[in-house]
């Protein structure tokens, strides 16, 4: 069967811890990487950040268009 997104995962494909969070995406965004937004009940990124209780997460799609985490703990 021939699926439409073969070699793209629909989900996190992997999450890289940071301890600056905010240093990581200037970095990644002045490389060209987009972050996404979430408007979804309980994930709402602001500037493409998360924050919820004890961490701050933001999401990019990389070239093949699979869904990457860079994430930070704030606790």
């Amino acid at each position: 069967m021939r699926r439409r997104v073969a070699g793209q995962a629909a989900h996190t494909l992997a999450s890289f811890k940071v301890t600056d969070l905010d240093g990581e995406m200037a970095t990644l965004r002045d490389r060209g990487v987009t972050f996404e937004e979430y408007d979804l009940p309980g994930l709402k990124t602001v500037n493409g950040v998360v924050e919820a209780e004890g961490m701050r997460a933001a999401w990019f799609k990389d070239s093949e268009g699979n869904i990457i985490c860079v994430n930070e703990r704030t606790a």
